[in-house]
């Protein structure tokens, strides 16, 4: 009975990413809806997230790999993409996009998931991922967006990147706690991380007011859905095996290095004037893909 009902719960949480297509089409709400929930999510589900998943973790030496692991991902990603560009005969701007859609991970669309069939720990194990891919893609994937686009990379948005992200603040703040042995009151904890993973079922909502048809059929938007979730599931597998992370660790990194494209790869297309059209298509293609086959991976993973 726990395997249908948390089976059940999956599937409820893959449906809500169809719901968002339905009140898309059906002209109820759109893109700038979805926009807003991914907003929120950011500026405050994320947070609260970070400290209830990682305010209740206890830090060891190894969790600092698992942010090293996810940069090293999107790193591969960039040049595993830089090279396929050259075979499709892409534009700078096309170039640009299909690397920041391989760079970019919608760690995010896992959460839901992860929420139900992880333990605290694996699920804190997640989100230290999830930060050190968000670290990298704000900062180099800004860099290679501004590259790409015909202009140099600007620091002065690269540091306020970094430094506007409310989770990376909140990581900062549980580590200081941690560090001068600050320990944060358990129901703070259990509060947080419930109040975090209901706000992350916004995120396939989102996503499905944000899909778009367009660009579907160009070879390049699939040729970025497989360097996004194959070779990245392939890399965050072996880097996690090269730095010794333990089986656990692994699994979580494997599972998080192969999420869908990340809605950050559309944000810094639009903004530096990328092909849009692959950056969207993709993420829609990847995220439609990842609602099948994430709520299976994660239970596959479990705790």
């Amino acid at each position: 009975m726990d395997f249908i009902a948390t089976h059940g719960r999956l599937a409820a949480i893959a449906a809500l990413f169809f719901v968002g297509v339905v009140l898309r089409r059906a002209g109820w709400a759109g893109a700038p809806a979805g926009r807003w929930l991914l907003a929120f999510v950011f500026n405050v589900g994320l947070p609260v997230l970070v400290l209830g998943a990682v305010g209740g973790l206890e830090l060891e030496r190894e969790h600092a790999l698992l942010p090293l692991t996810a940069a090293c991902v999107v790193f591969v990603g960039w040049g595993v993409a830089a090279f396929a560009a050259r075979r499709f005969r892409l534009t700078p701007v096309g170039t640009g996009a299909l690397a920041l859609t391989s760079m970019s991970m919608n760690i995010s669309m896992v959460y839901p998931f992860a929420a139900l069939s992880f333990v605290p720990a694996a699920f804190g194990e997640l989100v230290l991922f999830d930060l050190g891919h968000a670290v990298v893609v704000w900062t180099v994937g800004t860099y290679a967006a501004c590259r790409y686009a015909g202009r140099g990379g600007d620091t002065a948005m690269l540091v306020r990147r970094m430094l506007t992200a409310p989770a990376l603040w909140m990581l900062f703040i549980v580590l200081a706690l941690d560090a001068f042995e600050v320990r944060i009151d358990a129901r703070v904890v259990h509060g947080s991380l419930a109040a975090g993973q209901a706000f992350v079922l916004l995120v396939p909502l989102a996503m499905g007011l944000l899909a778009t048809a367009s660009g579907l059929r160009r070879p390049e938007v699939m040729t970025a859905v497989a360097l996004r979730s194959g070779v990245g599931a392939l890399a965050g597998f072996a880097f996690a095996h090269l730095l010794g992370l333990d089986g656990r660790a692994v699994a979580v990194a494997t599972v998080g290095a192969a999420a869908p494209v990340g809605f950050s790869a559309v944000v810094l297309s639009a903004r530096e004037g990328l092909d849009l059209e692959l950056a969207a298509s993709a993420a829609a293609i990847s995220v439609f893909a990842g609602s099948l086959w994430i709520p299976f991976a994660v239970a596959l993973v479990g705790g």
